[in-house]
């Protein structure tokens, strides 16, 4: 990935510098945590332009990244959330895991994770996620496309919320961020914004977001 590309300044306000700068990149400011979004309405369609300055963003600051499930061009370029928590020990970690299967079967949404003795990996993504067609005045057409909804988004913010508990019960390793993590935060804005960054609605509402039950 090139890093010679501008960032929007929309998306990158609270950085110091540009991603070009290697040597000087600074961590995207933490922002606080948005409120959870409503269910998206089913067939579930990906996020929007929208959804990454709202959600994306404040979420790439806590150290969520943006991975690639597989590369390719506009809706074969699959991507998912992934993050990284430490803790003081394996029994620490394993009872944020257990507060992720709670949210998990609250959701009905299901993340992959790794357990590595005192180290969780949350990978979200969504299977069953869709685009719509329009051809000619009829009616629009939905193709399932694996990618990245307001139900991973939704995950995320509350797996976020349950760190924050194990943070303040101080059973989080307290660790510097390091320059990698730097860089990977542009390069996962500027992944995003490549996927997601144009316009992006569902034709047959004019919310492609409203609540509904399920995905």
């Amino acid at each position: 990935m090139s890093y010679d590309q501008p960032v929007p300044e929309s998306i990158l306000s609270s950085a110091d510098t540009t991603v070009s700068k290697r040597q000087s990149v600074v961590p995207l400011e933490v922002q606080a945590l948005p409120k959870i979004p409503p269910l998206p309405t089913k067939p579930t369609p990906h996020i929007t332009s929208e959804d990454v300055t709202t959600y994306i963003q404040p979420l790439v600051s806590r150290q969520w990244k943006v991975g690639h499930i597989c590369p390719g061009v506009g809706e074969n370029e699959i991507l998912e959330l992934n993050r990284r928590y430490q803790f003081k020990g394996f029994d620490d970690a394993m009872d944020f895991v257990r507060g992720v299967a709670v949210i998990s079967r609250a959701e009905k949404h299901h993340a992959r994770t790794v357990i590595e003795y005192d180290t969780v990996t949350i990978f979200l993504h969504t299977h069953t996620a869709y685009i719509f067609y329009r051809i000619g005045e009829g009616e629009p057409v939905p193709k399932k496309v694996p990618g990245l909804t307001r139900r991973d988004i939704r995950f995320a913010i509350q797996v976020e919320e349950l760190h924050e508990t194990f943070k303040e019960k101080g059973r989080m390793k307290n660790l510097a961020v390091s320059t990698g993590l730097i860089h990977l935060q542009y390069w996962s804005m500027r992944s995003v914004l490549r996927r997601y960054g144009e316009k992006q609605t569902d034709p047959k509402t004019e919310d492609a977001h409203s609540t509904s039950p399920n995905n």
